[in-house]
């Protein structure tokens, strides 16, 4: 809620505008002079002051200079009766917000405390990038036509316009800011801001003041009041990222502002009322965490009201080759080159590979290949080695198994075999151990194509480009002929 303070010596001045401005549903508190306001902006936030100008002690000037340190966020509207063009080209020097004469229409302070509001929302707006996020996060940028996401789709257009708070599950990498962005930019909140906190990136203490804010002086180092992410988002949507990880001291905080919907910052001895839509996601079973007490019971029941689970890559395969070319599509025009598509080895590698990493980890699979590719199509070298090694190890594990062709000769001789080794050898690599199954069969195929690299590569149904490249990591090229 807006919070208003009203400076005046004078009782009838402050039961007026307390009246008045009460009426506009502004949370209202007075002080009789300066030195009492500023006592109050040490402690507590507020977004505007009225104040009047010539008071004993301490006057509207020197509450001016004085609020520009404790609260420099609060806009400061004075008033006097005794106006002057040299007065009001000072108090707006000084960093007032505006300077209104006595008598005034209510009405008139009114609108310049409107005002004075719409640049605090306007300010927090241009912190928060909403104009640019508001195009980059609807629905088209959740990709996908398995019948996991179709249900994904349904649940964030049932959920978008309610107030319910909704907990998004799902693996590190599957899409849940995205989620949570398409749920608050297509929801009837998409004009307000949109907050996003990582629960896991902060410690506690930091945690806290950044969820809640602080007063000056809550703890060393505040030296000035700070606004608390839930009071940037107010009207619009707050998503608590990684809220598993939330520190289980700041837990009961945050049930009770869920509760409550009232926030208070750090050394504050003051409530302000929020309307703000919470969203969570986590990657952990919370049920699990909190029958091992690390998560409380009661807040997940009150996260967990709506949820929305998102499917790992690895389940949606359907929608691996259209995430693919979407990625590539950008990407690549983003590096200003021309690449139409993936070679029939590198789409199927894409394919077959299990994206521990989820659609994060594809982009950026994606962003490799088109850094590495110097052609119009991606080839299977130019991907990343985790999925050329995860394919070789898909090789090598297959092909023992297969039957090994005859060779066309006069010889009977049984065929060597690849080399084995015995997992109960110490010092087991998994991965020299594959090279050393890919050496054997790539040396057996250029045997078998009479050193031509190029009829090797198409025994093993490999690229040429890509056989050419581990015939020289393995020391294969002098011996062999490209064709």
């Amino acid at each position: 809620m807006t919070r208003i303070l009203i400076v005046d010596d004078e009782p009838s001045m402050r039961d007026v505008l307390s009246i008045a401005l009460s009426d506009e549903h502004y949370e209202v508190v007075t002080a009789n002079d300066g030195d009492q306001a500023v006592a109050l902006l040490q402690e507590e936030p507020f977004n505007v002051v009225v104040s009047d100008i010539r008071m004993p002690g301490l006057d509207g000037m020197g509450l001016l200079r004085r609020a520009r340190e404790a609260a420099p966020d609060t806009d400061i509207i004075l008033i006097t009766a005794h106006a002057s063009t040299d007065s009001a080209i000072e108090a707006l020097r000084l960093g007032a917000y505006d300077y209104i004469t006595k008598p005034f229409d209510v009405t008139e302070l009114k609108i310049t405390i409107r005002h004075a509001l719409e640049r605090q929302m306007l300010r927090r707006e241009n912190v928060l990038l909403k104009s640019e996020l508001t195009e980059q996060h609807l629905f088209d940028n959740i990709i996908g036509r398995s019948e996991a996401m179709q249900r994904v789709f349904n649940l964030i257009q049932r959920v978008m316009d309610s107030s319910s708070t909704v907990l998004i599950a799902g693996e590190s990498g599957t899409g849940k800011e995205l989620v949570a962005r398409a749920i608050h930019y297509n929801g009837d909140r998409s004009a307000a801001p949109f907050v996003a906190v990582n629960c896991a990136a902060l410690p506690p203490q930091l945690l806290e003041s950044e969820l809640f804010g602080h007063v000056r002086g809550a703890f060393t180092g505040a030296d000035r009041h700070k606004e608390g992410l839930f009071e940037a988002a107010q009207g619009g949507t707050i998503l608590l990222d990684e809220i598993g990880d939330m520190p289980l001291e700041l837990q009961p905080k945050l049930l009770r502002v869920l509760e409550d919907r009232r926030v208070r910052r750090v050394g504050s001895t003051s409530d302000m009322a929020i309307d703000v839509r919470v969203l969570a996601a986590t990657n952990k079973d919370l049920r699990a965490a909190f029958a091992a007490g690390r998560f409380r019971e009661d807040l997940y029941y009150r996260l967990n009201v709506i949820q929305i689970d998102l499917p790992p890559l690895r389940q949606r395969g359907e929608d691996v080759e259209l995430l693919t070319q979407h990625f590539l599509s950008e990407l690549s025009a983003e590096a200003g080159k021309r690449i139409s598509g993936f070679s029939q080895q590198a789409a199927r590698m894409m394919q077959a590979y299990d994206w521990p990493g989820n659609v994060r980890e594809l982009v950026n699979a994606v962003r490799h290949a088109v850094t590495m590719e110097s052609g119009d199509v991606v080839q299977a070298e130019s991907l990343p080695a985790a999925v050329v090694d995860a394919d070789a190890s898909r090789q090598a594990a297959a092909a023992p198994a297969a039957s090994e062709p005859a060779r066309e000769g006069p010889s009977s001789q049984a065929q060597p075999s690849p080399p084995a080794r015995s997992l109960s050898e110490a010092g087991f690599e998994l991965q020299a151990h594959l090279d050393e199954v890919k050496r054997f069969y790539m040396q057996r195929a250029l045997v078998r194509a009479d050193g031509v690299q190029t009829r090797a590569a198409e025994i093993l149904g490999m690229s040429f480009r890509s056989f050419r490249y581990y015939a020289k990591k393995f020391g294969l090229g002098e011996a062999s002929r490209d064709g």
